[in-house]
């Protein structure tokens, strides 16, 4: 679940102006407090300086941040045909198999429902 950010987006630009003006992490990291989990105030630390400033970055249009594009893999689909032949066209580029090659088909073993195509000795 997200949390809420403890700086705002005046912080943050506060905190990219330190960042190009050439201040240190470490002042920067001491200049916003925050308090602890006993209620006494301590520094910002590296990994919430690192988002912070990542945020920043974007919210001034300096980086761009783009939702991942995934490519869906076609799968290939093989028919059977009325005689109960398998067609899988492309066969010998999948696996290698040269023209000729024999090949025998095994039961799925144990709990697994995966027929094996094994070359034939």
């Amino acid at each position: 679940m997200a949390r809420t950010s403890r700086w705002n987006e005046t912080d943050r630009a506060k905190l990219l102006k330190m960042v190009k003006g050439g201040v240190s992490e470490q002042e920067i990291r001491s200049n916003f407090k925050t308090k602890g989990p006993k209620g006494s105030a301590r520094d910002m630390t590296a990994v919430e300086f690192a988002q912070q400033l990542k945020q920043a970055m974007v919210e001034a249009g300096d980086i761009k941040q783009e939702t991942r594009k995934k490519e869906k893999v076609q799968a290939m689909v093989y028919k059977v045909t009325n005689t109960g032949r398998l067609t899988i066209t492309d066969f010998g580029d999948l696996t290698g198999a040269k023209e000729g090659a024999s090949f025998t088909l095994e039961k799925p073993r144990g709990r697994s429902k995966a027929w094996r195509l094994v070359p034939a000795e």
